[in-house]
């Protein structure tokens, strides 16, 4: 019987790390805490098999090590379960955040378990995993086009393999790859992404705000930052609103509100659909909503797609 805690940011560095636990055991049975119940997890755990048979129960976005929250209940549920575990079950909690060290149920894990961490990779073995991982496939590639797919992708290895996958979708056949070729297939950098979500949601494109936010999920990109930028974006065209109800010209709104003059006919081209309450009243949604985030009531990314859905429906 083993109980273990798996903590990193990379889900391939992650399941890699199950697969070499697990190995050829089959009876496996997984729950994700984003529509699974502590009730549930133990009531599986708990379950002795008439031929003691050994199994192993993963459990995904184990995030109330983190900055996530269980009730008392359910806390105290999982606390008795740890200190009396089933013997013939295994548990593989994975929490994608920082660990917090001050609760009770880590410190627990901590004292009579074991917490794997997995650190980011370096950026040299980022490289060196994409050029062995297309070499087994037959393909060739030269360092300078690897170093811009990593580059691209912030050194996030859950992302660059991502586009290599794209890569190797495109050309379809062991090949040389080129660089002009990945330049075209890859996404755009995390940066560029993010205000292009953030245009496509003030847009109002439902289509094109959902397809940017899986892709940025995929990058792990932190919503908080995300709600930022909405609202960094709100305020200013809420401002401009202001200014142009008390007759402002365009050359005084570029001066008090310091804006480049691409910015403001950007913004002036967004602000002309909205009423000023309709501003108003997305500040104090963006305000409650990431409240609500951080407070643990409501999932990160499941929170945006409401917001989503609120702005472009």
């Amino acid at each position: 019987m083993k109980i273990v805690l798996i903590n990193g940011e990379s889900i391939l560095l992650i399941n890699e790390t199950i697969n070499n636990m697990i190995k050829e055991n089959k009876n496996i049975t997984s729950f994700d805490m984003n529509n699974a119940s502590i009730e549930d997890i133990l009531l599986e755990a708990g379950y002795f098999s008439m031929f003691e048979e050994e199994k192993i129960i993963i459990v995904r976005n184990a995030n109330f090590f983190g900055s996530g929250k269980l009730n008392e209940k359910d806390s105290e549920s999982l606390i008795k379960y740890l200190e009396n575990p089933n013997s013939l079950t295994s548990i593989i909690f994975i929490c994608n955040e920082k660990l917090d060290a001050r609760k009770k149920l880590t410190k627990l894990l901590k004292e009579k378990y074991e917490i794997i961490s997995i650190p980011a990779l370096k950026y040299y073995e980022v490289e060196n995993r994409v050029v062995k991982y297309l070499q087994k496939l037959n393909y060739k590639i030269d360092p300078e086009t690897v170093k811009y797919i990593v580059s691209n992708s912030l050194n996030n290895y859950d992302l660059v393999m991502n586009e290599v996958e794209k890569i190797i979708l495109y050309y379809n056949e062991p090949c040389f790859i080129k660089r002009q070729d990945v330049e075209n297939i890859i996404s755009k950098s995390i940066n560029t992404n993010n205000f292009l979500f953030v245009d496509a949601l003030i847009d109002g494109d439902l289509e094109k705000s959902l397809a940017l936010l899986n892709d940025l999920k995929t990058m792990k990109v932190e919503p908080t930052v995300l709600i930022s930028l909405i609202a960094r974006d709100i305020r200013i065209m809420l401002n401009i609103k202001i200014l142009l109800e008390q007759n402002k010209r365009e050359y005084e709104i570029l001066n008090e509100l310091k804006l480049m003059d691409w910015q403001l006919e950007k913004y002036l081209k967004k602000v002309f659909p909205y009423k000023k309450k309709e501003l108003e009243e997305w500040l104090v949604k963006l305000t409650e909503l990431d409240l609500k985030i951080k407070s643990g009531k409501l999932d990160k990314y499941y929170a945006l797609e409401l917001l989503i859905l609120d702005i472009c429906t």
